[in-house]
């Protein structure tokens, strides 16, 4: 068995944004609020908002989850 650094072990959200169009969220625990101009995520640190219009769910794995639509803001959230 392999015995991987604390310091290597990614547990907190990686957030990445492609231009005001798409936004992918990794290590997530669940979707709190789905609409097409709000969507809020659950993770282990804070809750992620995204706010723009025509938002969809464009795929969710067990892992990540990627947003598509026209994105106004991203923001953490308690």
């Amino acid at each position: 068995m392999i015995d991987i650094s604390s310091d290597l072990q990614v547990t907190q959200p990686t957030v990445t944004i492609v231009g005001n169009k798409f936004v992918s969220i990794e290590n997530y625990l669940s979707i709190v609020t789905y609409d097409t101009n709000l969507i809020k995520i659950k993770t282990k640190v804070k809750t992620i908002k995204i706010s723009g219009d025509k938002l969809l769910l464009k795929y969710i794995t067990d892992g990540e989850i990627g947003i598509k639509g026209i994105i106004y803001g991203v923001e953490y959230i308690d």
